[in-house]
């Protein structure tokens, strides 16, 4: 496999599983020192020694990205000790599930917290090193939810729409040096779509209004990702890539 992230540093949050953790894979097939965060240091730990029998450039940090002062430190350490961010995935996720009418005001900001306050504070962070380098590419995880209305998941669809939009901004100040944008997940097979989706009977109907009839994995994320990050994407800046096997373009899909 080419050494794509040769000498780079690529930082991802959330990578203890699912997307986030295929894609620290990815990165380290490809060369790259890679940073994983997550909250759970038991998951994280667990996800670092099984990094570590790809590469041994692997370096994990316990952080809630809820937390503000947690992810700006974790940040600043990195560049500390590296000298460099090449890279960074914004891809913590937080769900949270329920009707408008219960939803009280801070479930419907725990949402905020982690899927856009996180990575307003990460990109702000890590901006101002990288326009200084004249390099670095931002990929932002969102959710097609963010793109169409589904009920019960309006705090977490509001915020993914909030991230896409973001990432527009971003990609439109960063410029020309630092390239922003954003990915967009269907359904894809994590622990956070099997707490979200836990009924057998009701991923069979989502798998049924998806295109592919299956459910996305997270390498087939991860490489959109990379793609995204690597320079074979370097004249893609402010763009949102849909990766949900067909839902959102077939209109009697259903939500």
């Amino acid at each position: 496999m080419k050494n794509t992230f040769e000498k780079e540093v690529i930082y991802i949050t959330g990578a203890s599983a699912g997307i986030g953790y295929a894609t620290a894979e990815l990165c380290l097939q490809k060369g790259a020192t890679v940073v994983i965060t997550g909250r759970n240091n038991e998951n994280l730990e667990s996800a670092k020694n099984e990094l570590l029998k790809i590469s041994s450039k692997v370096i994990a940090h316990n952080v809630d990205v809820s937390n503000e002062s947690e992810i700006v430190n974790s940040l600043q350490e990195v560049y500390k000790d590296c000298g460099r961010i090449d890279g960074l995935v914004n891809n913590a996720p937080s769900i949270h599930i329920g009707k408008i009418v219960d939803l009280d005001l801070a479930a419907w900001r725990t949402n905020f917290k982690a899927n856009l306050d996180a990575v307003f504070l990460a990109t702000k962070t890590v901006l101002p090193w990288m326009i200084d380098a004249k390099k670095g590419s931002i990929v932002n995880v969102a959710s097609v939810v963010g793109l169409k209305g589904v009920a019960y998941m309006s705090a977490y669809g509001a915020a993914k729409a909030g991230l896409i939009n973001f990432s527009r901004a971003s990609a439109v100040e960063a410029a020309p040096f630092v390239r922003v944008n954003c990915i967009i997940p269907g359904a894809v097979l994590t622990p956070a779509t099997e707490r979200a989706i836990p009924d057998e009977a009701i991923m069979e109907a989502t798998i049924k209004t998806i295109p592919l009839k299956r459910i996305a994995q997270p390498a087939e994320l991860a490489s959109p990702i990379a793609f995204l990050l690597s320079s074979d994407s370097s004249f893609v800046t402010g763009a949102s890539l849909v990766v949900d096997g067909g839902k959102t373009a077939d209109l009697n899909a259903g939500n």
